[in-house]
Parts: C-alpha cells; structure tokens; sequence
C-alpha cells in the first residue's frame, strides 16, 4: 500500500507538473487552476474537469473555425461590394461630367442660334430700309425722266410748229413764183432738234433700265425676305429641339447626382462595416493558425496529464 501510495504522489505530481508547463507557455490560468486541482482533489473529478476542459477547448477551436471562415466570407463579400459600388460610383461621375458638358454645349448653341435670330432680322430690317429708299429713288427717277420726256417732246413739237410757220410765210411773200424746191430743215434747227431727241431717248432708256432694276432688286428682296424667314424657321426648330434635349439632360443629371449620393452613402456603409469586421476579426485571422496550434497543445498536455493519471489509478 505504502508503494502503491508512492507512485499515486508521483504521478500526480508529474500530471500536475505538464499542466504548470502547458499554462506557462500558453498563459492559460485554467491549466495552473486544474494543476492544483490535480495534487489535491480525487482522480475521478481530476480526470471529470480534464474532459471537460479538453471539450472546451475542442468547441473553442471549432468555433474559431468557424468564425474565421465567416471572416474571411464576409470580408471578401465586403470588399467586393465595396470594389464594385466604387465603380458605379466612378462611372456614374463620368456620366454625370459628361452630362454637364452636353447641357453647356446645348446651352451655347441654344444662345447661338437666338443671336443668329436676332441678327438675320436686324439684317432683314436694314435690307427693308434699303429696299424702301431704293424704291423712293427709282420712282423719282422715273418721274423726273417722265416729266422730262414731256417737256423735251413739248419742245421738240413748238421747234417743229415754229420752222414750218417760218417756211409758210417766206413762201407767201416771194414774187414771182420762183420753182418748187424741197424744204429742207436749217442746219441749226436740225442740230437742235436731233439732240432733243437724243435727250427723249436716252431718258426713255434710263426709265427702262431703272424699271429693270428695280424689279431685279425687288425680287432680290423678296427672296431675301424669304430666305431670312427659313433661317428663322430652322433656327426656332433647333432652339425647340436643343431645349429639350436640355430639359432630358438635365433631368437625367438630377438623377444621375442622386444615383452618386446613393453609392456614397452605400459606401460608406460598406466601409463602416468593413471597418466593424476588422475590429472583430483582423485578431483572430491574424493569430488563427497559433491560437489552434496552442490549443492542441494544451489538449495534448491534458490528454497527457490524464494519461499520468489513469496510469496511477491502475497501479
């Protein structure tokens, strides 16, 4: 009995040394507790709180297994999402810079045109102002050369009346009767005469010519006019197009800014959450294979210990 006493005091004090060891290098209080436990309580509840702390340390690995999985799952879905609303969010900047370019340029020609508008009819005007002062000058042409024609030819009939009066009454006073001879104008009444005529036609011609002109520059006008109304036309279209286009793009930026604040506001959620999922876990990824090689070790330093103690209990 006294021998079988002995080697029940040393394995216990072997047992109870492996658990001193395993705390030590684990810093495990647990182990320096049950260690105690070994050199004073009975081998039954020694070996019942080594299974149970074995158990422990089991469902402590599996669970940290499990949470390191579920880490690793929830930060590379993280952080995908984080990648692919960055994205969204660039491109939808992009769109947006590039709607406000469209909306300036729309802008720009929108003001072109109006100015365009806005000088085609000043033009228009000056071309009516022309047209009235040209059409004041031709019809003044046209009456002066009237009233000259009328005049010239007055004159021209009074020359005419006064040479042939002038040959009646020479005639009536030559006696004797001298032979007929054919009448002949002067040379001065004849000069004169043809120059008026000359005068009659040439201010008939300016009439004509003048008359030309006029219906070619009226029917300039009027094509003028025309054109310039066309312009007007095609240019109000396009203000009315452009407007729209503006209206469209402008809504669809309104949208677009809200689409970002919406990725800005996920964002930073994810990266709230990001932030939360470090915080719970960075310790556990980045010490997970040494806190499970630790906790074999303790496992195996209890398996140990137990061993030591069943051997004592069968001596």
């Amino acid at each position: 009995m006294l021998f079988r006493s002995v080697t029940v005091n040393r394995n216990r004090k072997m047992a109870a040394n492996a658990l001193r060891v395993a705390a030590m290098k684990h810093h495990d209080p647990r182990l320096s507790v049950l260690a105690t436990s070994v050199e004073l309580d009975a081998f039954t509840k020694v070996k019942k709180a080594i299974d149970d702390m074995i158990a422990t340390l089991k469902k402590q690995m599996e669970d940290e297994v499990k949470k390191s999985d579920y880490c690793k799952s929830e930060l590379q879905e993280n952080e995908m999402s984080i990648a692919k609303t960055s994205d969204e969010k660039a491109s939808l900047e992009a769109h947006s810079a590039k709607l406000s370019e469209d909306i300036k340029g729309l802008e720009d020609a929108i003001a072109a045109a109006k100015a365009e508008i806005e000088q085609l009819r000043v033009n228009l005007q000056r071309a009516g102002e022309d047209r009235l002062t040209a059409n004041i000058d031709f019809q003044k042409t046209v009456a002066d050369q009237t009233m000259t024609v009328e005049v010239l030819k007055k004159a021209l009939a009074r020359l005419a009346k006064f040479y042939d009066e002038s040959l009646l009454q020479k005639n009536a006073k030559q006696t004797p009767p001298v032979p007929q001879m054919e009448y002949k104008k002067s040379a001065g009444a004849g000069g004169v005469m043809q120059m008026i005529e000359k005068l009659i036609q040439e201010a008939k011609e300016l009439i004509a010519d003048s008359r030309k002109e006029e219906i070619s520059a009226q029917a300039g006008y009027e094509a003028t006019v025309a054109d310039t109304n066309d312009s007007v036309t095609a240019l109000q279209a396009e203000i009315t197009s452009k407007t729209k286009a503006k209206v469209a793009a402008t809504k669809e930026k309104q949208e677009t800014e809200a689409d970002i604040a919406d990725a800005v506001a996920e964002l930073e959620g994810l990266n709230k959450y990001n932030a939360e999922l470090h915080a719970d876990c960075d310790y556990v990824l980045k010490n997970f294979d040494v806190r499970q090689k630790a906790r074999s070790e303790e496992i195996e330093a209890l398996q140990q210990a137990k061993q030591i103690l069943s051997g004592a209990n069968l001596s």
